[in-house]
């Protein structure tokens, strides 16, 4: 994963550093042998540039450097290694260098740019194919996972709406069960008031009756 963010922030740089092409400028290129008998080939420059490495029918190894262009000191160097056939350096007509290398196995030589802004970054024929593609994957798959989880923050929000309405509708319904039920006592208490009202009224117009009866003898 570290190594895969790492390709990430060189593609990224490769493809920002187009709009200082001109100011990248290619000032040594280092052969460096290895206990494996392949080769790293060092180049210190300003900034790293994009390489496309390829093998020519002959065994020798191009790399082709894009948006760079040669410093006028630049050396060539050796270190631990006598088997170096040919190193040729040459500008390119679309601001480019290429780099022509003979020699034994070359072609499992790993590309190192050493920059005065950054550490080493190392780049060869499998980054440049293989992890590219993976970090198209990983960006792919950073936008399927972002529209997952906005489809599911919608899908959170839709069901939150849909409970907040069953709480209000079970709500109401609550309010207007219980104004209801209050009605009909208040409804109740009514009636009983205005029956006791009736009955105390025959009440009194009987004893009136009586009295009357009474008097009346």
């Amino acid at each position: 994963m570290k190594k895969l963010l790492i390709n990430f922030v060189l593609l990224v740089t490769l493809i920002t550093s187009a709009a200082y092409a001109a100011d990248n400028s290619l000032n040594s290129v280092i052969i460096e042998g290895t206990s494996t008998g392949a080769y790293n080939i060092i180049l210190r420059s300003d900034r790293v540039a994009n390489v496309r490495k390829t093998v020519q029918e002959d065994g020798t190894l191009l790399l082709e450097l894009k948006n760079i262009s040669t410093s006028l000191n630049l050396d060539t160097k050796y270190v631990n290694t006598n088997k170096i056939d040919n190193v040729v350096v040459e500008n390119t007509s679309n601001n480019g260098v290429n780099i022509y290398i003979q020699a034994p196995d070359v072609e499992k030589s790993d590309i190192i740019f050493d920059t005065p802004a950054a550490p080493p970054v190392v780049v060869s024929d499998r980054i440049t194919k293989k992890e590219i593609s993976l970090i198209a994957a990983a960006f792919i798959l950073i936008l399927l996972t972002t529209g997952s989880f906005k489809k599911s923050v919608e899908n959170d929000a839709k069901e939150t709406f849909k409970n907040d309405l069953a709480e209000r509708e079970i709500k109401f319904y609550k309010d207007y069960k219980s104004d209801i039920i209050a009605s009909a006592k208040i409804d109740h208490k009514i009636r009983e008031r205005l029956a006791k009202a009736r009955i105390a009224n025959i009440t009194q117009k009987a004893d009136t009756l009586r009295t009357l009866q009474r008097m009346s003898k």
